[in-house]
């Protein structure tokens, strides 16, 4: 587990009578730093709740967040076990999906993202296991179910122990799947586990710039593809999520590169594009260094600024997207023809100028964490039909 330096840590008294939540506590708390631990009440709770989550970038946030403990919350049910749809919200097509969520919080400090200056762990991962039956019947035509996009789970492994459990409750499942979305490379504990081909790790990747500029604390783009090979050599279904893309000086050849290294060392099932985006220009200029982005694509966005303010997409325009996204579905079509890539969140312009490439639909195609991207999803075994040359990857 990752060491976590908080400024308060709240523990509820609950978790002293659950020995699995105890125990799960004993193991986490000596990688925890901090001196003021306190009773998690109703107090700390509005406390907790009251704190926004402000981008990183804008303050360079450091070591000064707010942890808590608690077992299993039933008010928040409809968090443990999410209907994710994302579609209205952001402006862009979005198949709406199951998620599922044990901790809000991230211990990186990716400038774009707020999530570290929380985190709320639910130790009772048992009981959240048990739930799953009746979200199974909920959603009968689910094949892939996410875990989670409101954290990075492999940093608080094996302490936390929240991730074995739901792999060996999804390999006896015989058309369900768990997916893992990270960008962490703290994935080997997972490797002598039975998962059965189950488990799909989905790696949130960016170019090597970003990775160590942007996306701070997190492991280098080389460290993530290497994770990602260990992975697929342990039987895991791997895929690529570049997430965020971002537009930076010399993005072509940066993108272009990280193709070339990623279908080197892995052959991901599924690899999905999504632009830097969900912010306004102010917070472009707030949170990156002068020269760091592409200067048209920057020209752009603040001439577009007043025009964009209010569009969830933005603040790059629709131009920057189509032009970054065509750059990489053609570099990543060169390298590895077979491999499906689409774009998260495409705008119907998007679709109607890319799709077309991507050899999808807006109402058909295969992306990250899509409810049937995922072995037995028509769509998704027609793109993994053996390839008549076994050259192609």
């Amino acid at each position: 587990m990752l060491p976590i330096t908080a400024r308060t840590v709240y523990i509820d008294p609950e978790v002293a009578k659950r020995p699995n939540c105890q125990h799960r506590l004993e193991r986490i708390l000596p990688h925890i730093h901090c001196d003021d631990i306190r009773e998690y009440d109703e107090q700390a709770r509005k406390e907790i709740n009251s704190i926004a989550s402000r981008r990183h970038g804008k303050d360079d946030f450091g070591d000064d967040a707010i942890l808590a403990f608690t077992t299993f919350d039933e008010k928040r049910r409809g968090w443990h076990y999410n209907w994710r749809d994302e579609a209205v919200q952001h402006g862009g097509v979005c198949q709406p999906g199951p998620q599922l969520n044990i901790v809000a919080g991230c211990v990186y400090r990716c400038a774009y993202c707020g999530f570290g200056r929380r985190i709320h762990f639910s130790l009772d991962v048992e009981q959240f296991v048990d739930g799953l039956d009746e979200v199974f019947a909920r959603h009968p035509n689910s094949r892939l179910y996410k875990y989670s996009n409101t954290t990075d789970l492999p940093p608080f492994e094996p302490e936390l122990d929240a991730i074995p459990p739901l792999v060996r409750r999804f390999a006896d499942e015989p058309d369900r799947y768990l997916m893992l979305f990270t960008k962490s490379d703290q994935t080997d504990f997972l490797h002598n586990l039975d998962h059965r081909g189950h488990t799909i790790i989905s790696w949130s990747l960016t170019c090597d710039t970003a990775s160590r500029l942007i996306d701070k604390r997190t492991p280098s783009l080389e460290e993530r593809i290497q994770a990602m090979r260990r992975a697929r050599e342990a039987g895991y279904l791997v895929r690529a999520r570049l997430s965020p893309v971002v537009p930076i000086s010399n993005w072509q050849n940066e993108y272009e590169s990280l193709f070339e290294r990623l279908y080197d060392q892995v052959r991901p099932d599924v690899v999905t594009l999504e632009l830097l985006g969900w912010m306004e220009f102010s917070d472009l200029t707030a949170m990156f260094p002068p020269g760091l982005l592409d200067s048209d694509a920057l020209a752009a966005a603040e001439s577009a600024a007043d025009e964009l303010r209010d569009v969830t997409w933005g603040p790059f325009t629709q131009q920057t997207h189509e032009e970054v996204y065509r750059f990489c579905i053609e570099t990543s079509r060169r390298i590895s023809p077979g491999t499906p890539i689409s774009v998260c969140h495409g705008t119907a312009d998007t679709w109607k100028s890319l799709g077309s490439i991507m050899e999808m639909t807006p109402d058909d195609y295969v992306c990250n964490c899509g409810p049937l991207s995922a072995p037995g999803g028509p769509l998704y075994d027609q793109f993994h039909q053996p390839s008549p040359n076994p050259e192609i990857i």
